[in-house]
């Protein structure tokens, strides 16, 4: 063989080995490039899954206090209609207890009644 094949060859192999370690190098570019942004996909999935949560946290602590509020407010108005329907109870009771004059009209008695009330 001649020289200048030899030293073309050898010319050739190094730009050949040059061209396999660019594309070698650049694969291993895109491979950390890929790693480094599923690393920040999972990490800015892990911050909103975190707020998120943080939002349900809160979102179920007002919906308890509402419920609480609202637990308080049935048993006030129970307590409210318990005393109405006993302050009823008397009237009735009171009014029963007045004699009926026979008119068919509401007497004085059942005005005072009435008007107390």
């Amino acid at each position: 063989m001649s020289r200048y094949l030899v030293i073309g060859l050898g010319i050739l192999a190094i730009t050949a080995a040059i061209v396999w370690g660019a594309v070698a190098a650049i694969g291993k570019v895109e491979h950390l490039v890929d790693q480094a942004a599923a690393l920040a996909r999972s990490e800015r999935d892990a911050h909103w899954r975190a707020e998120i949560e943080a939002s349900n946290a809160a979102t179920q602590k007002q919906i308890a206090e509402t419920l609480k509020q609202t637990m308080a407010a049935e048993d006030a108005a129970r307590d409210q209609i318990e005393a109405a329907n006993q302050r009823a109870d008397a009237l009735e009771k009171k009014n029963a207890s007045l004699p009926d004059d026979g008119t068919g009209g509401i007497g004085r008695a059942r005005v005072r009644l009435l008007n107390a009330r």
